[in-house]
């Protein structure tokens, strides 16, 4: 028997319909400031989704972001020697 613990956070609307997304959810999903998702209504609420045309969605929990980060940065000086 799989039993799924789901993390269960509150958040208020604020005035101008914006809610703050606990930094928890954040680290865990990969949501940086600025990144656009995608609300999806369904009959029980709604569903917050990374869009799939952005890497850092379709790679969430797939690669260590930190680390390829750096890789990149590290390539990036590399070519400009």
């Amino acid at each position: 028997m799989n039993i799924t613990l789901i993390m269960v956070t509150k958040s208020v609307v604020g005035p101008k319909g914006q809610i703050t997304l606990p930094k928890a959810i954040r680290e865990k999903y990969h949501l940086l400031e600025g990144e656009e998702v995608i609300l999806v209504p369904q009959e029980e609420g709604v569903l917050l989704k990374h869009p799939p045309t952005t890497l850092r969605g379709k790679f969430r929990g797939k690669l260590d972001l930190k680390g390829f980060e750096e890789d990149v940065k590290r390539i990036h000086k590399e070519w400009r020697l």
